[in-house]
C-alpha cells in the first residue's frame, strides 16, 4: 500500500499517526492515573480520620479517667475529714465525762431543766429519766455530775455546724442532751437505742449508726462511744447526730461536664445521695437492679475499694471511679458518660470527613479542567505535527516513553519519581504539570497529617480543660439571690481558652450568716495553670468550711501545695470571710493585689494588707489575718492584676490610678452593672490590644439589716 509513496509521506504520515496516537495514550494514561490517585488519596484520608479519632477518644477518656480519680479522692478526703473532726470531739466529750465521774468533788454542777422545762427553739441542755427510773439520791447526785457537762457540749455544739444535737445514757437511766429542741417521749429509754447498744459492745472505740432520717426529716449519722463511772466501769455512751445535709449538698454540687454527676453509698450499698434521689420511682437500692459490670463495681464500692471502670449504667456507658470515706465505711462515686468525653474526637473525625470532602471535590475540579486542557494542548500539537511532523518526529518520541515510564511509577505509588523535563514545548509542560502534581500531593499528605494531629491534640485539651474549668466557678445560685444582706457579682475572662485566675464564693454555715470570699491568680498560663488552679481552689474551700479562718486555711493549704511542688508553681490570693451579722470582714492575703473599699460612702481606696508569700512558696509561712467593721451600704471590690496591667496598642498600661478613677465612676452601680461598666472601660481603652492576661473581679456591696422588707 505504502510501497508507492514517497519517503516523505511515509514519514510525515507515521510521525502524524504515532503523534496523535501518543498524545491521545498520554492523556487517557495520565487522567486515569490522576483518578487513581485521588481515589487512594481520599482512601487514605478516611482511614486517617478513623485512626486519629480512636486515637483522640482513648487520649481523652484516659484524661478524664485521671481527673475523676482525683477529683473523687479530693471529695472522699474532704467529707472523711469532717468526720474524723466528730470522731475526735466525740472522743474528747467522752473523756471530759470520765473525769466528771472520777472527780465529782472538783465539779459543782449546775441545775438543768427538764425537757419540758426548757426554753423551746434554744440550744441548752435538758435531762429526762427513762420509765421506772425513780429520782433517788443516787440518781440525782449522778444527773449533778453529769450537768458540768454543758461546758464541754455547748463549746463543741456551737462551733461544728454539723451536730444536730450532743447527749448522752447512762446504765442509771439519765437521759441528758444538749440541743435546741424540746421534743418528749415519756417511753424513751436510752438503754434500749441502738447507739447505746452498739457503743457498749464496741467499747474502746467510736461507733457509727447508719444514715436515717429523723423526726424533723433531716439527714443524719449518729456517731457515739462508751465511758466509764467513778469506779472504772463502762456506765453510759456519749453520742451526737450529725447533720449530712451540707455534706450531700456538696457532693451533689459537683457536677461533671453535662452529664456527670457524684454520689454516696452507705456500708450496705443504699443511696445517700444522688442527683435523683428523691424522685418518684427512684430506687435508692441500686443493687436490686445492677447486673454485670455495674453490679460488679457497686460491690467493689461497698468493699471500700478504689477503682475507676467502664460500667453501663442505666442504659448508658459512663467512666466511674470511687473513693471510700474510711471514717464511716461509705463510698463515693463519681461518673461521666463516655460519649461526653469523646464527643471532641467525633467532632474531629467529622472535621476531616468535610475536609476530606472538600479536598477531593476540588481534586475533581482540578482534574476536569486538566483534561481540557489535555483536550487543547491535543488539538494544538495535531496542527503543529500535521504541519512539522517531519521535524518534530524525532524530537517527540523519546519524551512521550520517558513520561509513560515516569507516569507507570507514580501509578504504582512512588511518588518520589521526577520527569526528567528536556525544552519547552507541550510534552515538557505536561512532563512539568505532572512533577508539580507529586509535588503538591507529597506535601498535602504531610500537612495533613501534621494538621490534623495539631488540631487532634490542640481541641482535645483545650475543650476539656475549657468546660472543666467554666463549670468550677461559681454562679449566682438562687441562694445567694434571695439575700437581703448582700449584693455580689463575679466573673472571670481566661486570655487564653483556659486560665489560671478563679473567684469563689459560699456559705460557711447553714444559717447563711458567714460568708466567704476568695479570688486568686495562679502563675503561669493554659492547662497547667488551670490544673493548679482546680487544686488550690478545691483546698481553700475545704479548709474554710473546717475552720472559717482565713489565715489558718491559707496556712494548711500553703503546707499542702508545697508538698511535691516540682513545678515550682505558685498562686497570689486573698480570703475574706464576711460576719452577714455583725458586718465584720475578716481577712487575710497571700500576695494578692491589695483590693479598693469604699466605706461611708466614700470614695473607693486600696485596703492597706499585710501581703504576704503567695502560697506554695514558703511551706513554713503562717499568714496572719485583719478584721474591719462593714456598715450597710459599704463595698468591696476583688480583682487580678489583669486589670491593672492591661496595656492598649501603644504601650500603655491601665495602671492603679486609672483604675481607681474608674471604679469611683460607677461605685454607685449594682455589683452586676459595675462589673459591666468597669469591663467597658478597660475594653475602650486597650482599644483591641490582644489580652496578655486573665481578668477576674469580684464586686460585692453589703445592704445589712436595712435592707430587710
Amino acid at each position: 500500500m505504502f510501497r508507492n509513496v514517497k519517503i516523505a509521506a511515509k514519514i510525515f504520515f507515521m510521525v502524524l499517526f504515532i503523534s496523535l496516537f501518543t498524545l491521545l495514550l498520554i492523556t487517557v494514561i495520565s487522567y486515569t492515573q490522576m483518578l487513581g490517585l485521588t481515589k487512594y488519596s481520599q482512601d487514605a484520608n478516611i482511614q486517617l480520620g478513623i485512626t486519629s479519632s480512636r486515637r483522640s477518644r482513648d487520649a481523652l477518656i484516659r484524661q478524664a479517667q485521671e481527673y475523676l480519680d482525683n477529683i473523687a479522692a479530693k471529695q472522699a478526703e474532704g467529707s472523711d475529714a469532717m468526720f474524723r473532726q466528730v470522731n475526735t470531739e466525740i472522743t474528747a466529750l467522752t473523756e471530759y465525762v470520765e473525769r466528771l465521774y472520777a472527780n465529782p468533788e472538783g465539779f459543782t454542777g449546775k441545775p438543768v431543766p427538764f425537757v419540758l422545762d426548757a426554753p423551746p427553739e434554744t440550744p441548752g441542755a435538758k435531762y429526762m429519766y427513762a420509765p421506772g427510773v425513780a429520782a433517788t439520791p443516787a440518781v440525782q447526785e449522778e444527773l449533778r455530775r453529769i450537768s458540768s457537762a454543758e461546758y464541754a457540749f455547748s463549746g463543741i455544739f456551737k462551733n461544728n455546724s454539723l451536730l444536730h444535737n450532743i447527749y448522752l445514757g447512762t446504765e442509771s437511766g439519765i437521759s441528758y442532751r444538749y440541743s435546741a429542741y424540746t421534743s418528749f417521749n415519756p417511753s424513751y429509754d436510752p438503754r434500749e437505742r441502738s447507739w447505746y447498744k452498739a457503743s457498749m459492745e464496741n467499747k474502746e472505740k467510736t461507733i457509727w449508726i447508719d444514715t436515717y432520717v429523723d423526726a424533723y426529716g433531716i439527714v443524719t449519722v449518729t456517731c457515739a462511744r462508751a465511758f466509764r463511772n467513778g469506779a472504772g466501769v463502762y456506765g453510759g455512751a456519749v453520742a451526737t447526730d450529725v447533720l449530712l445535709t451540707e455534706i450531700i449538698k456538696t457532693i451533689l454540687a459537683l457536677r461533671i461536664g453535662r452529664g456527670g454527676y457524684a454520689f454516696l453509698l452507705d456500708r450496705e450499698g443504699a443511696y445517700i445521695a444522688h442527683p435523683r434521689y428523691g424522685e418518684e420511682g427512684f430506687n435508692t437500692d441500686p443493687l436490686e437492679d445492677a447486673v454485670g459490670p455495674w453490679r460488679e463495681a457497686l460491690e467493689r464500692m461497698i468493699a471500700g475499694v478504689h477503682r475507676g471502670s467502664i460500667v453501663e449504667m442505666y442504659g448508658e456507658e459512663r467512666y466511674l471511679t470511687t473513693a471510700p470515706l474510711q471514717e464511716t465505711g461509705w463510698t463515693l462515686g463519681v461518673c461521666i458518660p463516655i460519649k461526653e468525653v469523646a464527643a471532641p474526637a467525633q467532632e474531629t473525625q467529622e472535621d476531616i470527613a468535610v475536609f476530606t470532602n472538600d479536598a477531593q471535590r476540588y481534586i475533581r475540579d482540578t482534574l476536569s479542567w486538566v483534561l481540557i486542557r489535555f483536550i487543547i494542548i491535543f488539538a494544538v500539537l495535531a496542527i503543529l505535527v500535521v504541519t512539522f511532523s517531519y521535524i518534530l518526529s524525532t524530537t517527540i518520541t523519546q519524551p512521550i516513553e520517558e513520561l509513560t515510564k515516569t507516569v507507570n511509577r507514580i501509578r504504582r505509588g512512588d511518588l518520589n519519581t521526577v520527569v526528567k523535563v528536556r525544552g519547552k514545548d507541550e510534552i515538557a509542560d505536561l512532563g512539568a504539570a505532572f512533577n508539580k502534581m507529586t509535588v503538591d500531593l507529597k506535601a498535602y499528605i504531610r500537612n495533613l497529617n501534621r494538621v490534623t494531629a495539631e488540631k487532634e491534640r490542640i481541641n482535645g485539651e483545650l475543650t476539656v480543660a475549657s468546660n472543666i474549668q467554666m463549670n468550677m466557678l461559681p454562679r449566682i445560685f438562687p441562694d445567694f439571690e434571695d439575700n437581703r444582706l448582700f449584693e455580689l457579682y463575679g466573673k472571670m475572662e481566661a486570655a487564653k481558652q483556659v486560665g489560671g485566675d478563679f473567684y469563689d464564693f459560699f456559705y460557711l454555715d447553714g444559717n447563711k450568716t458567714k460568708l466567704a470570699l476568695i479570688i486568686a491568680d495562679v502563675s503561669g498560663k493554659g492547662v497547667p495553670a488551670a490544673l493548679f488552679m482546680v487544686i488550690a481552689k478545691t483546698l481553700l474551700k475545704t479548709h474554710l468550711l473546717n475552720t472559717a479562718e482565713p489565715a489558718e486555711a491559707m496556712t494548711k493549704v500553703n503546707g499542702l501545695l508545697c508538698e511535691d511542688n516540682e513545678m515550682c508553681m505558685f498562686v497570689t490570693v486573698f480570703t475574706g470571710v464576711m460576719d452577714l451579722e455583725t458586718g465584720d470582714f475578716t481577712f487575710a492575703n497571700a500576695g494578692h493585689n491589695p483590693p479598693l473599699l469604699a466605706q461611708n460612702k466614700e470614695e473607693y481606696r486600696f485596703l492597706e494588707v499585710a501581703s504576704g508569700v503567695p502560697l506554695a512558696v514558703a511551706e513554713d509561712f503562717r499568714y496572719q489575718q485583719s478584721t474591719i467593721p462593714f456598715r450597710p451600704g459599704d463595698r468591696l471590690c476583688l480583682y487580678t492584676d489583669g486589670l491593672s496591667e492591661a496595656e492598649n496598642t501603644r504601650g500603655d498600661r491601665f495602671g492603679n490610678e486609672r483604675l481607681l478613677e474608674t471604679v469611683n465612676a460607677y461605685r454607685d452601680l449594682t455589683p452586676k452593672r459595675f462589673d459591666d461598666s468597669v469591663r467597658k472601660a478597660l475594653s475602650g481603652f486597650v482599644d483591641g490590644a490582644e489580652q496578655f492576661d486573665d481578668i477576674t473581679v469580684l464586686t460585692f456591696l453589703y445592704t445589712g439589716r436595712q435592707a430587710s422588707p
